[in-house]
């Protein structure tokens, strides 16, 4: 039987392709916080401002906000 080893080479490419994508993915999660925070200060400062009805509608999207951290629900 033949044993088939692996280059050096192959190691540190797949080590370096792995850390762009974790490097990546970090970034889309920060800009996805950072943009999650921003909206939820704005529907904070509504709700604050608001009274009765209108007041109700901005703790509707508040609420919608906080679902679509659920990745298949769409805000």
């Amino acid at each position: 039987m033949t044993e088939i080893t692996a280059s050096p080479e192959l190691y540190i490419s797949v080590l370096i392709a792995s850390g762009i994508f974790l490097f990546l993915l970090l970034l889309k999660f920060a800009l996805f916080i950072n943009e999650f925070s921003k909206t939820l200060k704005y529907l904070n400062s509504e709700i604050r401002r608001t009274k009765g009805e209108e007041q109700n509608y901005w703790i509707y999207c508040r609420r919608r906000l906080w679902l679509s951290v659920i990745p298949f629900v769409k805000h």
